[in-house]
């Protein structure tokens, strides 16, 4: 009798009471694999949530044309991803960024709400922005995207990040120093002990005095082909060098290995949030955030100018 788990290649079915394993590479062996848009076109609806498919859901691309399948894979996410903002609570922050572009109107809104004066920064991505490309997921990349909307958001602790690494080269009088590596760290140790510096950022047993909020993208009508999302790729080419420890030498024979992941397209407006209870260092907060906009940049690649902006003079408080 013959064994229900041996392929059958003319047949045009898998046979019944195959385990997983046999029905993956029956469809594999007969070139039957399930396409992107097979069982997968079920998640394209007109409202998919595009943090739910990229983090829980991964089609079977991890046999064969791992690369290439990946890279249609998001190819088919940023095509398919059409945002609809109408179903999110008008009180949610993005509603009130989107829809109030009035800087005085937004300032005024925050302000009422959580008791403390409010500066807002709007920028617009020069080059590709990448956040959370290191986050945990099915296709070895990251992105930050927001629970509630799927949107690629930039969390407050990275905006803070970020302008404490300004004040420094602002504070030192050295704007033109790179914002990392020994140099910049001894800056840091005479510089963090700054009143005004201790005061915004806080320290260890203190607690800082200006809140920096999730930046939110509000417009992507002037990115390439209007679409939020990019596909990017990486090819490392040292794989064999950095796997070995050091055993390899670092050689150009090596074949590069392509890593394609999702990016936030260029051409894309944010608007930045920041509060305190202390106007004076608002000021100051406000003024660093913006240098390190401008100059330092926000996310992985920054080597590149990733991760860069530029500011929207309408879109500051005269």
């Amino acid at each position: 009798m013959a064994s229900d788990n041996v392929l059958n290649e003319n047949s045009d079915v898998p046979l019944p009471r195959m385990s997983s394993q046999f029905v993956r590479k029956w469809r594999l062996k007969n070139k039957k694999k399930d396409k992107l848009l097979g069982y997968e076109a079920g998640f394209f609806t007109d409202k998919f949530h595009i943090g739910l498919v990229f983090y829980k859901y991964a089609p079977d691309i991890r046999l064969v044309d791992l690369k290439e399948s990946k890279r249609l894979w998001f190819e088919v996410l940023s095509e398919k991803w059409q945002f609809d903002g109408n179903e999110i609570p008008e009180d949610h922050v993005y509603k009130q960024l989107k829809s109030l572009s009035n800087v005085v109107e937004l300032e005024k809104y925050f302000k009422e709400r959580i008791q403390r004066e409010v500066k807002v920064l709007t920028g617009i991505t020069v080059q590709p922005l990448i956040i959370g490309l290191g986050e945990a997921s099915p296709y070895e990349t990251g992105i930050t995207l927001d629970f509630l909307t799927g949107l690629p958001i930039i969390p407050g602790s990275a905006l803070k990040g970020i302008t404490r690494r300004a004040a420094i080269m602002k504070l030192s009088g050295q704007e033109d120093i790179l914002p990392y590596g020994e140099e910049f760290n001894e800056l840091t140790k005479t510089y963090e002990k700054n009143e005004d510096f201790i005061k915004v950022f806080g320290t260890q047993d203190q607690k800082g005095e200006v809140v920096f909020m999730d930046a939110y993208p509000v417009d992507w009508s002037n990115a390439q082909s209007n679409k939020l999302f990019r596909i990017d790729v990486m090819n490392p080419h040292y794989g064999p060098y950095y796997e070995s420890k050091g055993k390899n030498p670092p050689a150009d024979w090596y074949n590069p290995v392509p890593v394609f992941y999702l990016t936030v397209n260029e051409g894309v407006k944010y608007r930045f949030v920041i509060a305190s209870k202390d106007r004076n260092l608002l000021k100051k907060a406000y003024e660093w955030l913006k240098l390190a906009l401008e100059n330092i940049g926000i996310g992985a690649k920054g080597n590149q100018g990733y991760g860069i902006f530029e500011i929207d003079s309408k879109g500051e408080r005269k």
